[in-house]
């Protein structure tokens, strides 16, 4: 995973220093054992985390469908035959152009990173609620906070925050924090695996919007189908890189 460090409050703050172990602070938490309370009130936390981190991942990976559905929706009877063939085409050259250099890398790596920082985001609250309810986690932390200048976060000078990763680590939660952060993490494979996804986004919209016949439809489908599923190969292939890349020291999360 990106090199990270435990959250911890302003080393200036007041009641940093009058503990003395500011740094070490978030590292402490997570090696510390829940109150009473904290174990009462942590499983409604995950619980409404996790639905808010379901619902955005429902729609990032709606996202893809937002062109097509705008476009048939917009009651304007609007057809890529007549946009493509009733247009300057001059103008068509030049839209051809954005499209392939600029929309189809931009538009593809949003679609296959954004899905890639918030499903594995859910799965990990989905299973920290179920932790919470069991009787083995009840003396331990399930999750903690990091902070890492290596993934994509808000607009900031310093670093970013980084919730939800593993106290104790397993096969389980290795692999979702793992995929998570392929999708936070800005690197060329996840780029490369976008593309041929916002290609078939483009797609779609053309040939449902043409409209085509049936004979051709199920050819489009059939190469539309093949381009998704050359990305997901490609996402695979950027996960396997990533942890094989990796040395060992490097896999360990604050607190495990």
């Amino acid at each position: 995973m990106p090199t990270y460090r435990a959250m911890k409050p302003n080393p200036n703050s007041a009641a940093a220093a009058s503990q003395g172990r500011s740094k070490r602070l978030g590292a402490d938490r997570a090696a510390t054992p829940p109150t009473p309370a904290g174990r009462a009130l942590r499983p409604f936390g995950y619980l409404l985390v996790a639905i808010v981190w379901t619902a955005i991942g429902a729609v990032t990976l709606l996202l893809p469908a937002a062109l097509p559905f705008g476009l048939s929706s917009s009651g304007d009877g609007f057809s890529s035959r007549e946009f493509v063939t009733g247009g300057d085409p001059v103008s068509m050259i030049l839209f051809a152009v954005i499209v392939v250099v600029l929309l189809i890398p931009l538009l593809g790596y949003l679609f296959v990173a954004l899905p890639l920082a918030s499903v594995p985001l859910a799965v990990l609250a989905w299973t920290y609620v179920a932790r919470s309810l069991r009787p083995a986690y009840a003396g331990e932390r399930l999750s903690s906070t990091g902070w890492s200048r290596d993934v994509i976060g808000p607009v900031t000078v310093g670093q970013t925050a980084l919730s939800l990763l593993p106290v104790r680590l397993t096969p389980w939660t290795r692999f979702w924090t793992e995929l998570m952060f392929l999708g936070w993490r800005p690197s060329r494979g996840v780029l490369i695996a976008g593309l041929p996804y916002g290609l078939a986004s483009f797609l779609v919209a053309g040939w449902l919007l043409w409209p085509v016949g049936a004979g051709a439809a199920i050819v489009w489908t059939v190469v539309t189908a093949a381009l998704v599923a050359v990305s997901v190969v490609l996402v695979v292939r950027a996960f396997r890189r990533r942890v094989s890349d990796r040395s060992p020291a490097a896999r360990a999360v604050p607190g495990s």
